[in-house]
């Protein structure tokens, strides 16, 4: 017959607990903030391909439309471009996430010169046709990102 031999019922001591729980502490606050460097960088990348994504959009229009970009009036600058590329060019304007700097939206804010909207989403230039920039798409931030660059300099 087998016996085992009773020792007692133990437990963890306090200092194992405590020891336990200072390596768990150390490797949060190692793990957290890569975490969230991970986590803006993801949101930069998301933004960049959107915005590469809008600009071919908008070239396929270009060229289905025989040289003409989509425009607007001062009075529909909300709505010109997803009026003119949903449904046939894009299900929907696609997120702009400038990370920790404004909410995601796909708001699109037409303008005729460069100038700051910080948050507002995209820029998009349409009012002047005769204007370099006009057809041009850029995120409107005007923070930097990761690497230190203008977000509305992409």
């Amino acid at each position: 017959m087998i016996r085992f031999v009773d020792r007692g019922s133990r437990g963890f001591t306090l200092i194992e607990l405590m020891i336990v729980v200072s390596i768990i502490g150390i490797l949060a606050a190692i793990a957290i903030p890569k975490f969230a460097g991970l986590l803006r960088k993801s949101q930069e990348g998301t933004t960049k391909g959107n915005l590469g994504a809008l600009r071919s959009i908008l070239s396929i229009y270009y060229a289905d439309n025989e040289g003409i970009f989509p425009s607007s009036t001062y009075g529909d600058n909300k709505t010109v471009l997803s009026d003119s590329l949903i449904p046939k060019y894009a299900g929907k304007i696609p997120n702009s996430y400038p990370a920790a700097y404004h909410p995601p939206t796909d708001n699109v804010l037409c303008h005729s010169a460069t100038c700051g909207h910080d948050g507002y989403g995209w820029m998009y230039y349409c009012y002047q046709p005769t204007n370099s920039d006009h057809g041009k798409i850029y995120v409107a931030c005007s923070h930097t990102d990761t690497k230190g660059r203008l977000w509305n300099s992409y």
